[in-house]
Parts: C-alpha cells; sequence; structure tokens
C-alpha cells in the first residue's frame, strides 16, 4: 500500500510517496499525479520515504516523464543518496527520462532556477 501527499512548493507540484508502489496501486497513483500537475515547469516526485517500487511503478515513472515532455515540462525524482532504489533507478536508465535529486529542495532550485 502506498500513501501520496501533494504539495505545492515554490509553485511547483510536489508528489511525496511513501510505502509501497506495485502493480496493485501504480496506475491509480500516477493518473492521481497527473492529475494533478498544472501548466507549470515541470513536478518533483519524491521517493525518499518509498520502501519498494516494482516495475509498474517504474513504468509509471517513465510514462509520468513522458507526459510531462510532451507538455514540455521536467520530472525530477528525489531518491536518498547510496539508496537501494537509487541503483535501481540508475540500471532502468530513468535518468534518460527523468533527472534525480538527493533532496527536494534541490529539485525545487533546479526547475525554479534558484542556487
Amino acid at each position: 500500500m502506498a500513501d501520496l501527499k501533494l504539495e505545492s512548493i515554490a509553485g511547483l507540484p510536489v508528489a511525496h510517496f511513501s510505502g509501497e508502489i506495485d502493480r496493485s496501486n501504480a496506475a491509480e497513483l500516477g493518473d492521481r499525479v497527473a492529475s494533478a500537475i498544472p501548466d507549470q515547469s515541470g513536478l518533483v516526485v519524491d521517493l525518499s520515504e518509498l520502501a519498494f517500487l516494482d516495475s509498474t511503478g517504474i513504468r509509471m515513472l517513465f510514462g509520468l516523464a513522458i507526459r510531462l515532455k510532451q507538455r514540455h515540462q521536467s520530472l525530477r525524482v528525489v531518491v536518498p543518496d547510496g539508496s537501494h532504489l537509487g541503483e535501481i533507478l540508475d540500471t532502468v536508465g530513468l535518468e534518460q527520462a527523468a533527472a534525480t535529486d538527493h533532496t527536494v529542495a534541490e529539485a525545487v532550485a533546479a526547475l525554479t532556477h534558484r542556487p
């Protein structure tokens, strides 16, 4: 089971995930996040509290990246430095679709071009 908390930081939507994203909830979570994205410069997806992500969750991230790219927007994914999840996302090549950051603050700064 996953929990999704949506908030706005510096005018950007930030989706905080915790728990587990798997085939039972990935599609619904992806749709909820996609419908919450206004015409801003992008979206931050925070996975720092996520305990588990299966292949359908990874597909959800790639799907969000594609949707945003079609709208000329960017996706930044937050994963803790040195985490197992970060290694998995590196292995599947997420960096080809979305940038990764170690903190929400870094991701927001990158999208708002703030130091």
